[in-house]
């Protein structure tokens, strides 16, 4: 078992559940649920078994999160994640990552592979430059919320969450920093996972920058990325 040492009270599912938690820090309820594929009853015995031994901590929810998960030091050892930080919690990301998570963990049930932005950022800290964000001006970086990884293993479409519009000058930047990562074979393509009300915003944008070639907009929830829950 990789990291830690395991319990009578904690399984090998228990530890691949808590891995998942580790991956995305600040992860809700209902997104380890919908991952684990459990209903209510075994996901809070889990969740019970896993606190009771200072794996996780469990946080009050903020607004309509529902209750909020994070590995401690020790839960990341147990599960093998010593490459990845600490979580913290940030009031103004939590629906922005919360909703990051919940994708995550359907795209996974559905039999895909991603990388979190915490794994990304540890990969890019491992290899001592950005091997997978996009450059912006003045040197700065931005790193995609996931990225799909492929059956080789190797990294494939960048994912980006948009819940909320930015500025018109924000995202046609962020557009054109996506291309050039497209164009130097640090990722194979650009998906933006938009709200309805932000779609329109991010498809005029691709218009704009004519970034279509590298860009696409797909809807943030869809039939295939909702697998039944059971328990």
């Amino acid at each position: 078992m990789p990291g830690g040492k395991r319990t009578d009270h904690i399984s090998r599912r228990d530890l691949e559940v808590l891995e998942f938690i580790a991956r995305f820090g600040v992860v809700p309820r209902s997104a380890v649920a919908v991952w684990a594929n459990t209903a209510s009853t075994v996901t809070h015995e889990r969740e019970r078994r896993l606190r009771q031994e200072g794996l996780i901590e469990v946080l009050a929810p903020v607004g309509d999160s529902g209750k909020l998960l994070l590995c401690t030091p020790a839960g990341l050892r147990a599960a093998g994640r010593g490459d990845l930080r600490r979580a913290k919690l940030s009031f103004a990301a939590v629906r922005h990552e919360s909703a990051v998570a919940l994708l995550a963990a359907r795209m996974e049930r559905g039999g895909e592979r991603t990388l979190s932005e915490r794994e990304i950022l540890a990969r890019e800290r491992a290899e001592g430059k950005r091997v997978l964000s996009a450059g912006l001006s003045g040197g700065r970086f931005h790193r995609a919320d996931l990225i799909r990884v492929g059956e080789d293993g190797e990294p494939r479409e960048a994912i980006e969450v948009e819940l909320t519009t930015k500025g018109a000058n924000r995202l046609d930047a962020l557009l054109r920093a996506w291309r050039r990562a497209v164009a130097e074979r640090r990722v194979s393509g650009v998906v933006y996972r938009c709200a309805p009300r932000t779609r329109p915003y991010v498809e005029r944008a691709i218009e704009r920058t004519r970034t279509a070639g590298a860009v696409a907009v797909e809807e943030l929830w869809t039939e295939t990325s909702e697998p039944r829950v059971t328990s």
